[in-house]
């Protein structure tokens, strides 16, 4: 079978996901068979632990392919990966929680004409908001995808990878060989190398993709994220495509959202556990369900604070807390620094610690885990996202 377009889908704890795609692709497949068009499905699993199957599946001009590599490389890796093994001309890079129109396909390729890629607009949808968003407003933002500047200057303007199709031969060697180690700008950096060996971008103008943010996506671990900008800026300078005052700009952009990072972490926050005090999810009841009687509480901030607030009343004992400020902090029960000889004897107290300084948790969690390396450690922000994949 003649391959036209591969989409390649790196699937993470996401089999859910996979009978939405399988459904998706075949109506997009009816478009294209009228047109004369093959696609095929790739699926990479990056996720070892769990085998992706997908078995007895036939669809008339729609192949289907699952890839097991046998070990997590990453989303950049997942889709060189995909992409090592895909036989289409045209190439499509499509997150695992995405949504597609049943005609993207044949309209994107409409438009790609003899340009190396076509981005086209559509919809954020953000999960636990009432209110949508277009990507992009009108022509004269959208067309800012085309200019190198406006990557550099004011970051990524193309939402995600699932609004391009872009020709497999246009896509530079370089993407190919240097894997990011930190998750969240490999697009960007296809992009920027691909404007900067002059591939031509052309634009779809419909609203045909939508990108669904669940709080989870790899666009939202912004430390991580910056990271990987860094990553980009120094392979694109070490390979001479980034000037001195080139790099330095995209510099002092990550750090300025470094620096507001903690506090837009907050208010997310508090966006998510708002818009579940609001359908009757209470915190307690998630720990009740999963017998998380007792716990411990690092950070006593804002969101500390009111975590222990909320937690006053029910049958979750809130037995101790941690903070770095511990000898300045009064409350009902215990705080101490992760440095007091008593946090030890109190981490056996409890069945959970919960992590309310998000920025920092992975090293909190790191110290924590020395001092005891059989209590569970979450961050708070994770399990408001548990909840709100359970109410969905």
């Amino acid at each position: 079978m003649k391959v036209d377009i591969s989409i390649v889908i790196p699937i993470y704890k996401g089999s859910q996901y996979i009978p939405y795609w399988l459904d998706k692709v075949r109506k997009n497949a009816i478009h294209l068979n009228a047109q004369h068009l093959e696609c095929e499905l790739l699926l990479v699993n990056d996720f070892p632990e769990e085998p992706l199957s997908v078995k007895d599946f036939t669809a008339v001009g729609f192949r289907l392919e699952v890839l097991n590599s046998g070990k997590n490389q990453g989303i950049h890796g997942a889709r060189v990966y995909g992409l090592e093994h895909a036989q289409g001309e045209w190439i499509v890079f499509l997150d695992q929680d995405d949504w597609i129109t049943d005609d993207y396909l044949v309209k994107q390729k409409s438009c790609i004409g003899d340009a190396d890629a076509v981005v086209c607009n559509g919809y954020s949808n953000p999960f636990c908001k009432p209110v949508s968003h277009y990507i992009y407003a009108d022509y004269n933002e959208q067309k800012c995808v085309k200019d190198l500047s406006c990557y550099i200057a004011t970051g990524n303007p193309i939402y995600s990878p699932g609004q391009v199709m872009l020709k497999k031969g246009a896509i530079p060697s370089l993407w190919y060989q240097s894997r990011l180690k930190e998750n969240g700008a490999d697009d960007y950096f296809l992009w920027m190398l691909m404007l900067r060996d002059g591939k031509e971008f052309v634009l779809n103008e419909e609203k045909i993709y939508t990108h669904v943010d669940h709080g989870s996506n790899a666009s939202n671990d912004m430390l991580s994220m910056v990271e990987s900008i860094h990553e980009v800026a120094e392979i694109l300078s070490e390979s001479n495509l980034l000037d001195h005052a080139e790099k330095e700009m995209i510099g002092n952009r990550e750090a300025a959202c470094v620096s507001s990072f903690r506090y837009t972490d907050i208010i997310t926050t508090y966006d998510y556990w708002m818009y579940l005090e609001s359908r009757n999810y209470k915190v307690a009841d998630f720990l009740r369900e999963r017998r998380y009687f007792k716990i411990g509480i690092y950070g006593m901030g804002s969101i500390g604070s009111r975590l222990y607030d909320m937690l006053s009343g029910s049958d979750i004992e809130a037995v101790f807390a941690m903070d770095r400020q511990a000898k300045k902090i009064i409350c009902n029960m215990p705080v101490f620094s992760l440095e007091d000889t008593q946090v030890e004897d109190y981490m056996k107290q409890v069945n959970i610690v919960i992590v309310t300084a998000q920025s920092a948790f992975e090293s909190i969690k790191k110290q924590i885990e020395e001092k005891n390396s059989e209590v569970l450690v979450f961050s708070f922000k994770s399990i408001l996202l548990e909840m709100l994949e359970s109410i969905k």
